[in-house]
């Protein structure tokens, strides 16, 4: 049998130890689309420091491509396309994105990325096609083509439910794609259950997570302030709550195990360090896709609700800051009436 092929989107630092931990495994032809360092890594390839496959110099794939319309031109059909890039769709929707390289009825895509509910669109725009969830916990930093994995490549594989396709089909493609990325350096396991882990991760990310971008603090200065117990504990309870109308019974600790999983450590979660930095947040992925499930289920969520309202003009500053968009020299003289 002919091997398959898979296309990567994203080489940051967590994509490229995807693509050669899937390389490492050999059973696949790999392609991938870099934008940022196309012109460095497409002459020297990467140079990877990992505690997965030790000192790596000058790795390439079979074939880079500067953006996924080329390789759409390369490539006729991909049977795989994994996704490794940040979900911003406030930004640019990745089921558009990776469109050109997405053969309906045929390519499964694997979205391996923060947030919750995010299979949704992809089911929505290709009924036929499985939807795989990756979630990957993992210390990787992209430094220009330099690759540093300082944590363990730990991962679980399940699929995002597409009621169009049988059980039997969706779960025989996950594993199908588990083999091709597991091996001995990395934990690549299967995990039944997409939509119960995403909600467990929700109880920190949708709460704690987005508390500390709007405040400025790390997890540490959140307890001690209290901001802590004033604002993320009674969100994570409006998770919970979401959850349990959603069909997810979450554990009984769930809200205590939490708390104290950043114990020790003054901790700056991903949301806080991309506003320090100036870069735009996973906003709706993390914290809006909740709310509409939410709303689809008469949940009442008002914590959560000023969290997202105040975060989304936080938004509004870092995409402005990024030339997403200009406002006018003059502001604009509104006639509405306010009372």
């Amino acid at each position: 049998m002919s091997k398959p092929n898979i296309l990567l989107i994203g080489t940051g630092g967590v994509g490229t130890i995807v693509a050669y931990g899937i390389h490492y495994v050999g059973k696949s032809n790999l392609s991938v689309v870099v934008r940022r360092d196309y012109q460095k890594v497409s002459k020297d390839g990467w140079q990877i420091d990992s505690c997965d496959y030790g000192q790596i110099k000058g790795w390439k794939p079979d074939n880079i491509y500067p953006t996924v319309e080329a390789a759409a031109e390369a490539q006729p059909v991909f049977d795989y396309v994994i996704i490794t890039t940040k979900n911003l769709p406030d930004v640019t929707k990745v089921e558009e994105l990776a469109a050109p390289v997405i053969t309906p009825e045929k390519t499964t895509v694997i979205l391996m990325q923060n947030g919750f509910d995010i299979g949704r669109p992809f089911i929505a725009k290709y009924p036929k096609n499985v939807c795989i969830s990756g979630v990957s916990h993992i210390g990787s930093h992209n430094h220009g083509g330099a690759i540093k994995q300082t944590q363990k490549d730990k991962s679980l594989i399940s699929y995002f439910v597409n009621p169009n396709l049988s059980t039997e089909y969706q779960e025989a493609k996950t594993k199908e794609f588990i083999s091709l990325y597991s091996n001995e350096n990395n934990n690549c396991t299967y995990f039944a259950d997409a939509k119960w882990y995403r909600y467990r991760k929700l109880v920190y990310n949708a709460t704690l997570n987005t508390v500390a971008a709007l405040t400025g603090v790390d997890t540490g200065r959140l307890d001690l302030s209290g901001g802590l117990a004033a604002l993320s504990i009674p969100a994570m309870r409006e998770v919970i709550s979401v959850a349990k109308a959603d069909g997810v019974e979450l554990p009984e600790d769930v809200i205590n195990s939490v708390v104290h999983s950043d114990d020790g450590d003054w901790f700056s979660p991903s949301m806080l360090v991309d506003v320090r930095k100036g870069n735009p947040i996973e906003l709706e992925v993390i914290l809006g896709n909740l709310l509409v499930v939410a709303k689809e289920l008469g949940v009442v969520t008002p914590t959560l609700t000023i969290l997202y309202e105040l975060l989304k003009v936080v938004q509004y500053r870092l995409k402005e800051g990024k030339g997403y968009f200009t406002v006018p020299e003059k502001r604009p003289i509104s006639d509405k009436f306010y009372k």
